[in-house]
C-alpha cells in the first residue's frame, strides 16, 4: 500500500513524534509510505531559528527518524500524489488542507489529533468535512460526530516505547516534582507557574524540573531548566521526580503523561483531554 501523512510543520510537537512512529511502523509493514511537511522556514528569521535550534541545543526534530521518503511543499495543490496512495491529514490544519485536493481522487483520512478550541474556525472547517477520520482519544469521539462530518474510523491511541522511557536512577534518587513548561496558551503556562511559585513557598527546598522546547521564563530558576532535552535527559529527569504535573488547559493525547508514568512518576494533570483515557481519578 501507498501511504502519504501530511504535517502542518516539522517541530517538536507529540504530534510530528507520533506520525512518525506510525509511519516507520508502516515501513517495517512493506508500505511505501512518504510524508509531506508544511515549509515553515519561509523567512529569515524562522531559517535562523531553525539553525540555532541545531547548533546551540543539537535539535533536529523528530522528522531526522523517519525511515521513508521526506518531502516538503509551499501548497499543497502543487503536491502529486501516486494512484491509489491514501493520503493523512495530520491534526486539524492538515485535515482541513485535504479540502483543496477535491479534484484529486486518491483516498483521504483526517487523523486527528485534538481539539483546538483556540482556532474555533479551523476546527469547525476540518471536522465538517466529509472525510473519514482517526482520533486518538475517547474525548474526540463526541466532538467529532456532533460535527456531522465524516465517520470515525476507529480510536487509535498515541503510545510509548517502553526501550526509551524507563526509571533510569535507584529510587532513592527519586524527590522533588517534575512539569513541562510551554508558552502556548492550550499549555497554561499562567497555571503551570502559580503552582511553581506556591511549591516554592509552602516547600523551599522542594527540587524543582522543569524542560520546554521553549525560552526559560524569568520565574523559573536556570538550574532547574532544560531546553530541548534529548530522550535520555528527559528520561533521567522524569526518573529523577516523584511526582510530575501537568496543567494544559487543552491537549491532544498528552505523551508526557505516559512517559511520567513508565519513569515510576506519580502523576497529576488536568482533565484536559487524552489524559481521561490514562489516568483514573484518585488512583
Amino acid at each position: 500500500m501507498k501511504i502519504v501523512f501530511i504535517l502542518p510543520g516539522s517541530g517538536n510537537s507529540g504530534g510530528v513524534r507520533v506520525t512518525v512512529a506510525a509511519a516507520n511502523k508502516l515501513v517495517t509493514r512493506g508500505h511505501s509510505v512518504r510524508i509531506l511537511c508544511k515549509n515553515t522556514s519561509t523567512t529569515l528569521k524562522s531559517s535562523l531559528r531553525n539553525i540555532r535550534k541545531r547548533i546551540f541545543f543539537k535539535d533536529d526534530g523528530w522528522l531526522k527518524d523517519f525511515n521513508g521518503k521526506l518531502e516538503s511543499f509551499d501548497d499543497i495543490v502543487d503536491c502529486s500524489f501516486a494512484d491509489k496512495e491514501v493520503i493523512i491529514g495530520v491534526g486539524m490544519w492538515s485535515s482541513a488542507q485535504l479540502a483543496r485536493l477535491g479534484s484529486v481522487p486518491n483516498p483521504k483520512i483526517q487523523y486527528i489529533h485534538g481539539a483546538t478550541p483556540w482556532a474555533a474556525e479551523l476546527m469547525d472547517e476540518a471536522l465538517s468535512l466529509p472525510f473519514p477520520k482517526i482520533v486518538i482519544a475517547s474525548y474526540l469521539l463526541p466532538l467529532v460526530k456532533s460535527f456531522g462530518g465524516g465517520p470515525v474510523i476507529d480510536i487509535v491511541y498515541n503510545g510509548i516505547d517502553r526501550g526509551e522511557y524507563f526509571r533510569s536512577v535507584d529510587e532513592s534518587e527519586r524527590n522533588g516534582i517534575g512539569t513541562i513548561y510551554s508558552s502556548h496558551p492550550a499549555k497554561d503556562p499562567e497555571t503551570v507557574l502559580a503552582v511553581l511559585k506556591k511549591l516554592s513557598v509552602a516547600k523551599p527546598h522542594l527540587p524543582v524540573r522543569v524542560f520546554s522546547t521553549g525560552k526559560r521564563p524569568p520565574q523559573i530558576e536556570k538550574s532547574s531548566f532544560t531546553r530541548f532535552p534529548s530522550v535520555e535527559t528527559a528520561r533521567d529527569i522524569y526518573s529523577k521526580s516523584l511526582v510530575w504535573v501537568m496543567g494544559s488547559k487543552s491537549e491532544g493525547f498528552s505523551l508526557p503523561v505516559l512517559e511520567a508514568m513508565a519513569c515510576g512518576c506519580a502523576v497529576v494533570a488536568t482533565d484536559c483531554g487524552g489524559t481521561s483515557d490514562i489516568i483514573k481519578n484518585g488512583e
